[in-house]
């Protein structure tokens, strides 16, 4: 039977051998093995779900933290921003040796002026404003985390999570299952031995 009603119908003969007279100790082992891997799976998808929840939540309160403390303004470029060339494997470098910002002014909110390096669009002009956020020191800083980066830094730390058991409990299985093949190979071995030597006295 093929299609995935035929893959369910061969999983399950594997993990539920019954009373076949032919299902070996080590036939047994493995399907107890691959129960419990099987099990595992299902009772991480909530423990996944918790570290995501949480992480969630951490990074929500990382996100109004930085909302409140970060304020978007405007800086005016006091310097061309840095015009990349070409280099000779097709990439582009900065004119001025790798300088990724460039120095720009700003009002503070007490009306004092600053001056320091902020991020530019390559080629900007002297005198092109720009947006930059600031601490409550006045200084540059990253953008504030919002909470569609909470939302998907929590989906991924749940995906992580689950990803990291799977692949723990498909680690545990193969192993079991390398170890137990090996055994039946050694198994049949002598057996064929055995049967070898009956069959030659006839």
């Amino acid at each position: 039977m093929n299609g995935p009603f035929g893959r369910t119908a061969r999983f399950w003969r594997r993990i539920h051998l019954g009373r076949n007279p032919l299902a070996r100790r080590s036939d047994r082992v493995e399907a107890v093995v691959l129960l419990v891997a099987v099990l595992g799976l299902l009772i991480a998808l909530p423990l996944a779900a918790l570290v995501g929840t949480n992480t969630y939540r951490g990074q929500l309160a990382v996100s109004a933290q930085q909302q409140a403390s970060r304020h978007l303004t405007t800086a005016t470029l006091v310097e061309n921003a840095p015009t990349p060339v070409p280099a000779t494997d097709g990439a582009y470098l900065s004119a001025n040796g790798g300088t990724t910002g460039t120095h720009a002014r700003w009002t503070l909110p007490d009306g004092a002026e600053r001056v320091g390096t902020v991020a530019a669009d390559p080629g900007s002009p002297a005198g092109t404003r720009v947006p930059v956020w600031l601490s409550d020191a006045g200084n540059p800083v990253p953008a504030p985390m919002t909470s569609s980066d909470a939302t998907t830094t929590g989906i991924l730390a749940g995906i992580f999570a689950w990803l990291v058991v799977a692949l723990g409990l498909t680690a545990v299985y193969w192993s079991v299952r390398l170890v137990l093949d090996r055994r039946r190979a050694v198994h049949w071995e002598r057996e064929w031995q055995h049967a070898g030597e009956r069959w030659a006295r006839f």
